[in-house]
């Protein structure tokens, strides 16, 4: 995958360097509106090809747009994902009423990844219920159409959020493959993405404070308290754990962001957690004892694979932290933030930013993985490269709207810093 550029990535000043990671990204993107998840095309027969569509993948790589400002785009990438569902909308009917077996029920699932151009599943081997997709696919749709963009969304396509919402409840907050596609196991990313999304069209205020207007979407895809009830009664157990298995994972910052779902307590005892226990030089371990490490790559005894989208995250989550004055507690009273405290966040978010970019390669890609100082095939990685934009927004966002509290270090800034 060739960039043409005259300068080096890391030479450019921030916008630049953002111009150039989105026009990476733009490169992922198809004529529908999807993304595929790399370049890697394994035409040499050894591993998986990742020039294909994974759902999730989509709509976290098209999150980008959003931040850009490049709205019709992001609705084109959700409206592709509302067609894929449709496609296997009779799957989500039927286990909306007969619940499938996880291990054994061939076919009887949403595939975690179709064709880019016919859309059709590549296979039906391995675990594909996954309920985070669900979880994020219900709240981005509420959510853009709590910003104005309803008109885009039918009623064919409200009738497949309500029966997604069947799928769910029948389902239950039951074990399911996760973020990584591994297990089944009861995962709290995966419980919190759902309860996001159903929180999302519950409409009770929960989110609120992200919109100037307020749109009540509530009696489009009605969702009723039990639902909501059963869904914390299922992740308040399992934090601050993910599952049974894993005290920690990268996955938990999707509780941060975007979804916002746990208190203030609980989301610096993840950040402690990621921190302390998966954070490495180049990215972070997906959880403790992965082996995962692609295709190529020969780790040494006890190494796991440093993910630099976790870096990016750790960015993008602080952040958020800085960016209100205000969180809450477990018991639902407020925490104030003052402007230190918020502060050092934005520092910290800066830190993980700059360390992010600093492993990006000189054409400005975001790797999927790094085993030691090794790269992995999978580079770039589209949903890693949505996030570095994502994390460069937020930041710049911060510093033009209070620039007496937060500042960005001019190698930052400008660009020209050492890289690892």
């Amino acid at each position: 995958m060739k960039v043409e550029s005259t300068a080096h990535f890391h030479l450019l000043p921030i916008e630049e360097r953002v111009r150039l990671s989105y026009q990476i990204l733009e490169r992922l993107r198809r004529p529908n509106g999807g993304y595929i998840a790399s370049p890697y095309s394994a035409e040499d027969g050894s591993g998986d090809a990742y020039n294909v569509y994974w759902i999730r993948d989509i709509m976290f790589a098209t999150y980008a747009n959003e931040y850009l400002g490049c709205f019709d785009k992001m609705v084109e990438s959700f409206r592709l994902v509302m067609d894929i569902f449709k496609r296997y909308h009779l799957r989500i009917i039927k286990a909306s009423i007969v619940k499938p077996h996880v291990l054994h029920q061939r076919g009887g699932f949403m595939p975690a990844r179709v064709h880019p151009t016919t859309l059709e599943t590549i296979t039906d081997d391995w675990g594909h219920h996954q309920l985070d997709v669900f979880g994020l696919f219900m709240y981005k749709t509420g959510d853009l159409i709590k910003k104005g963009y309803g008109f885009r969304f039918t009623t064919e396509d409200f009738t497949l959020i309500s029966h997604i919402r069947n799928y769910i409840f029948n389902m239950g907050f039951e074990p399911d493959f996760g973020v990584w596609e591994e297990g089944p196991e009861a995962h709290s990313s995966s419980f919190g993405a759902v309860l996001g999304g159903l929180m999302m069209w519950f409409d009770q205020g929960f989110y609120d404070y992200k919109y100037r207007q307020k749109i009540d979407i509530s009696h489009l895809v009605p969702v009723s308290e039990r639902m909501i009830a059963d869904g914390y009664s299922a992740l308040t157990p399992l934090l601050p754990r993910e599952s049974a298995s894993r005290p920690y994972d990268l996955a938990q910052l999707s509780l941060i962001w975007p979804y916002n779902i746990v208190d203030y307590e609980t989301k610096l005892t993840l950040l402690h957690n990621i921190e302390n226990h998966l954070l490495g030089v180049r990215g972070v371990r997906r959880y403790p004892g992965d082996v995962y490490c692609g295709k190529g790559l020969i780790p040494h005894a006890g190494q796991s694979a440093e993910w630099p989208l976790g870096l990016a995250w750790l960015a993008i989550s602080y952040a958020k932290l800085a960016e209100h004055g205000k969180d809450q507690r477990i018991d639902k009273q407020p925490v104030y933030l003052d402007w230190s405290e918020r502060a050092e966040y934005f520092r910290k978010a800066v830190g993980y930013f700059h360390q992010l970019e600093s492993v990006m390669t000189p054409d400005g890609y975001v790797p999927e993985m790094y085993v030691g100082s090794a790269v992995g095939h999978n580079t770039p990685l589209a949903w890693a490269q949505s996030f570095h934009i994502i994390a460069a927004q937020v930041i710049l966002n911060l510093t033009h709207k209070h620039p007496e509290h937060f500042r960005l270090p001019n190698e930052v800034r400008r660009g020209g810093y050492a890289t690892i």
